[in-house]
């Protein structure tokens, strides 16, 4: 677990010399008279419904920066499912440096025990479309204290690959594994080089644990943390379509794919991210819709238990982050995207 230091400017580069304290609740926007009070009363709901943390980047510029109460704006907060979306750009990064095939490469190429069975026809794809088809009935998320690699590895088909859409956690973590596998390296240690490091993101590290495997200690993945600000670089390298400063850190081909619709089981589920651009489902498959029916359909998310959203609108150049305990409203997010992407009714 690695962190790198980061200066106060790059958060946004060197054109944003103006940040808003931590314990300052403004808005500063385009927006009108009318619409600044609209943000400024969405941001009052926002704290007042568990929020830690809410932060908000319009154009390079930071808009509002808000903490809740004895919360420090550099005290990381674990972001569950949020990571998921982190992974995502680890392994295109793989994929460019070499270290896998492609997307479409079987996982069972990483993954021994599935080479001699159906599941030798699950691909990385599948896995991070959440339609392995794998069964992870009784598979332990947090806290294992055997080895989670051959544990969730084990795990048996329950449906053929590409089949069925069905949010799979425990298929996620062998996403983990995998990186490690391919690369040579520690997750920690190839994120840090990659993407961690250059994007500045001091305040994000890992959340594992040490379990105990056949051949002795191993590390067992989960999540990651990190504050709203080291959040904010990572939306800004997807806003970039994966460049930062100078650098190309992951083509924008790649973004691209990531944040579009995977597949036609649950159109609102790209690759480890969630869209906006067509209906579907969230993560329980009950809920039909659009993710965010009041945000324009560009937006996309990474999303994690809890009410951890990093929420990003290319169209509007903007930059939501969410911390906090779940929310009680569920259109929390939806109201955060309306009122600082300008829309109302219906959007485009």
């Amino acid at each position: 677990m690695m962190s790198n230091t980061l200066s106060r400017r790059g958060l946004l580069g060197a054109t944003s010399l103006a940040f808003i304290g931590c314990a300052a609740a403004g808005t500063r926007s385009a927006a009108g008279d009318g619409g600044q009070a609209r943000q400024a009363a969405v941001l009052d709901r926002a704290m007042a419904d568990g929020s830690t943390s809410v932060l908000v980047v319009q154009a390079g510029q930071i808009g509002a920066e808000r903490y809740a109460q004895g919360w420090s704006g550099d005290q990381p907060r674990e972001l569950a499912s949020v990571a998921k979306s982190i992974i995502a750009v680890l392994v295109c990064m793989a994929i460019e440096d070499g270290f896998i095939n492609g997307l479409d490469q079987p996982a069972a190429d990483f993954i021994p025990p599935w080479r001699d069975d159906a599941r030798r026809a699950i691909t990385l794809r599948h896995l991070m479309s959440m339609t392995s088809g794998l069964n992870d009935a009784g598979l332990a998320l947090r806290n294992i204290a055997g080895d989670q690699f051959a544990i969730n590895a084990a795990a048996a088909l329950g449906h053929p690959p590409g089949t069925r859409w069905a949010y799979n956690t425990a298929a996620y973590h062998l996403l983990f594994h995998i990186l490690a596998r391919a690369t040579g390296e520690p997750v920690e240690v190839y994120a840090a080089r990659r993407l961690i490091g250059p994007l500045g993101m001091s305040q994000t590290r890992w959340v594992a644990n040490i379990g105990q495997g056949a051949a002795g200690p191993v590390t067992n993945y989960y999540s990651a943390l990190s504050t709203a600000r080291d959040l904010a670089q990572f939306g800004k390298l997807i806003l970039n379509e994966g460049r930062w400063d100078d650098r190309q850190l992951v083509r924008a081909d790649f973004v691209r794919i990531l944040t579009r619709p995977s597949q036609a089981l649950n159109p609102s589920y790209g690759l480890l991210w969630w869209c906006n651009s067509a209906s579907g489902y969230d993560a329980t498959g009950q809920v039909a819709g659009f993710r965010f029916p009041h945000a324009p359909k560009d937006t996309i998310a990474a999303l994690g238990a809890g009410g951890q959203a990093l929420l990003l609108v290319p169209s509007r150049r903007l930059i939501i982050v969410r911390q906090g305990e779940p929310p009680r409203s569920p259109l929390l997010f939806d109201d955060l995207l309306s009122a600082f992407s300008g829309t109302s009714g219906d959007v485009t």
